[in-house]
């Protein structure tokens, strides 16, 4: 009995004391956050970061919210997921996850950045990146998200074409028109891989992609129908 009222009076001193020695760290002037490490950081605004976690100078670092400060910066748009850390004895350690701009999309006459999901990031801005092709579905076309993501993982595996795409527009039943930055039209179909690789050996055997095209057709089954700038040279089907 003696015994077992021991140790109770030790738990207690020492709950006491942990007690007594939290309240000690909490106490202004203790811990005093001085430096903020952001990591992560490529596309983000960092003095927009910093302004929106709203955390002052000098503030205990005991008494920072860490959830409070995750949530802030999530609200940022390049923002995919933060981790927020105390570092001892006055810092406050951040790394941030930002998205991936893989196009831009176009809605209500403004560019926008979207991501790798085909998602909305932001509103285009001077300081932002381009990121090619711009990427448009039908406007009744409740899968767009899902449109885009092939779209971008197809020109992902076609490198030789990707850089060359400059806008993409996607229609029903899976077919798509591309246009390069130099102005040519290609045809797609449901069967784009397939019709890619014969694209790539037309460009292989006649650089085909920089001559004087306006439109390439590749939706005949195993054939191409090229149509000239010139009209007088005809549209010759490969």
């Amino acid at each position: 009995m003696y015994s077992k009222t021991v140790k109770i009076i030790a738990v207690a001193l020492l709950l006491g004391v942990i007690y007594l020695g939290w309240t000690e760290a909490k106490k202004p002037g203790r811990f005093p956050l001085q430096e903020i490490h952001l990591e992560g950081v490529v596309n983000s605004d960092v003095d927009e970061a910093l302004k929106v976690i709203k955390i002052d100078k000098g503030v205990n670092l005991f008494t920072i919210d860490l959830n409070a400060v995750k949530n802030s910066l999530l609200t940022l748009p390049w923002i995919r997921s933060a981790r927020v850390k105390r570092v001892f004895p006055n810092a406050l350690a951040i790394n941030l996850s930002e998205k991936i701009a893989v196009c831009m999309g176009k809605k209500d006459g403004h560019l926008h950045l979207l991501d790798e999901y085909g998602a909305r990031i932001k509103q285009l801005e001077a300081k932002d990146p381009l990121v090619f092709p711009v990427v448009a579905t039908t406007d009744l076309d409740r899968y767009r998200p899902a449109k885009i993501v092939w779209l971008i993982n197809l020109l992902g595996r076609h490198p030789w074409l990707k850089d060359r795409v400059s806008e993409a527009t996607g229609y029903a039943g899976d077919r798509w028109v591309l246009y390069t930055k130099k102005g040519i039209k290609l045809l797609l179909s449901a069967n784009a891989e397939k019709e890619l690789a014969l694209l790539l050996r037309l460009q292989k055997r006649y650089d085909i992609l920089n001559r004087q095209v306006r439109q390439i057709e590749l939706r005949i089954p195993g054939r191409v129908a090229v149509r000239m700038t010139d009209p007088d040279l005809g549209m010759p089907l490969l």
